[in-house]
């Protein structure tokens, strides 16, 4: 059989997820940096200009997989959330991300979306999952397991800046074990909180 005869047949949206699918499969096999639109084009079994038609770039199919993985991110995060509500739930949610999704963590949350212009499409779908989790806080105030008196917003952001450096030193290799970075998240949720309920004394 043919090349040409042997291609699958896909709608016009259908072209489109499979190409993210296929993508993210592509990241999390083997890095961002391997990711090739004539490889993704044969492994797809359609012509490259096919692929083209969808994304003039591998920049711009970044950006698409980057809003799919942060997707996904925001999936993982809300059902931990959802078990207990608590602090805890979400920092080992965050870790068990990071670490078990290490490629598509780096990214959405690495330098090659978030120092890039041109990415702001992606920035503003980001932004928008990152408040999903913000109103969470909001929620925790609301049932007065937080301080009313804190910005909701400042305390989603000292997590997170916690949580990512913590993971970043684990990806990269520079400490940690698998189990003393979950025990480390959450011990600092512990201490956020503590100094919170201090504060607020």
């Amino acid at each position: 059989m043919s090349r040409a005869q042997s291609k699958p047949s896909y709608h016009h949206g259908d072209l489109r997820q499979s190409i993210i699918t296929a993508g993210l499969a592509r990241v999390r096999a083997e890095g961002v940096q391997a990711l090739s639109l004539r490889q993704l084009a044969d492994e797809l079994g359609v012509s490259t200009p096919a692929l083209y038609h969808h994304f003039r770039s591998k920049h711009a199919l970044l950006m698409s997989l980057g809003e799919a993985a942060m997707a996904e991110f925001v999936v993982v995060m809300q059902a931990a959330i959802a078990r207990d509500a608590s602090a805890e739930s979400f920092a080992l949610g965050y870790v068990g991300f990071a670490r078990s999704e290490a490629a598509l963590y780096d990214l959405i949350f690495g330098s090659l979306l978030w120092r890039d212009p041109d990415a702001g499409a992606f920035q503003a779908a980001a932004r928008a999952h990152i408040r999903v989790i913000t109103r969470h806080v909001q929620g925790m105030q609301d049932r007065g397991e937080l301080p009313s008196s804190v910005n909701a917003l400042r305390v989603v952001q000292v997590a997170w800046a916690t949580l990512h450096g913590l993971c970043r030193m684990y990806n990269d290799g520079l400490a940690f074990t698998a189990e003393a970075i979950e025990d480390i998240a959450k011990t600092a949720m512990v201490l956020i909180h503590q100094a919170l309920d201090k504060g607020s004394a």
